[in-house]
């Protein structure tokens, strides 16, 4: 776990992709809980945000979104090392209250309850890792889900108010529609993710908090980007949100 943590740190602040060996070998969900918050402790830095999800056995996990990764609308990110990104348009949660870690499951409504607002939110998706797709899925997790930067656009409606399983989603690259689909969330309604991580938080970074974005899953699939562009998103009824893709 330890050498893991090292060579993550070291990527993060060289702004590199690494080669992977089992040298850097973590084994389980605990493990990788671990090393990220052993990552934030040895770069001095937050979690501001949560990507929320599941792993391959249905068991309900989160990955940090670091301070300095977490923009708002109209950012300038670079592409990384390697010269292409995923991208994907998401539903978040802003909380306004924290959702302690406790020993009982978290009813919708006490969720909804911890929740200020939904709003637009894009990620960019690059592991710290070469050749991501053959990661065991710990070590994945550990690298905090691929998270290479997150921009939120501004808190929209009450998430109470919407139907949030059937919301259009609309993507422009450059100026062109590229994504036009209702719905798409792997689990249909995207609390979902939100709601079974907060009544079984498995992390060492301080759990869910007031002021931080907890991002629920794509809701168009991974978009690849392999040169400088605008992306602009809309969620119908929640907002929108943009960036902009520039080279290194």
């Amino acid at each position: 776990m330890t050498t893991t943590a090292e060579v993550l740190v070291s990527a993060h602040r060289r702004a590199e992709s690494i080669n992977w060996t089992d040298a850097y070998l973590v084994s389980s969900i605990e493990e990788a809980m671990a090393t990220q918050a052993e990552v934030i402790r040895r770069l001095d830095t937050r979690a501001a945000g949560w990507k929320v999800g599941f792993g391959p056995d249905a068991t309900a996990v989160a990955a940090p979104i670091l301070a300095e990764l977490l923009h708002t609308d109209g950012a300038a990110l670079s592409l990384p090392a390697a010269g292409r990104v995923g991208l994907e348009v998401e539903i978040a949660f802003r909380l306004g209250q924290d959702l302690p870690a406790r020993d009982r499951p978290y009813s919708k409504s006490e969720v909804l309850g911890a929740v200020s607002g939904a709003l637009v939110g894009i990620e960019l998706v690059a592991s710290r890792f070469n050749d991501a797709g053959s990661l065991p899925y710990p070590v994945y997790l550990a690298d905090n889900l691929g998270n290479a930067g997150y921009v939120a656009g501004e808190s929209g409606a009450e998430s109470t108010e919407l139907e949030l399983s059937s919301l259009p989603c609309r993507i422009w690259r450059d100026g062109e529609l590229i994504h036009d689909r209702v719905g798409g969330h792997p689990q249909g309604d995207p609390l979902q993710p939100l709601l079974a991580y907060a009544g079984g938080q498995i992390d060492h970074c301080g759990g869910l908090r007031a002021g931080q974005v907890v991002t629920t899953g794509t809701l168009c699939g991974v978009i690849t980007i392999d040169r400088p562009c605008t992306i602009a998103a809309e969620i119908a009824g929640i907002g929108t949100a943009w960036l902009s893709i520039v080279g290194r």
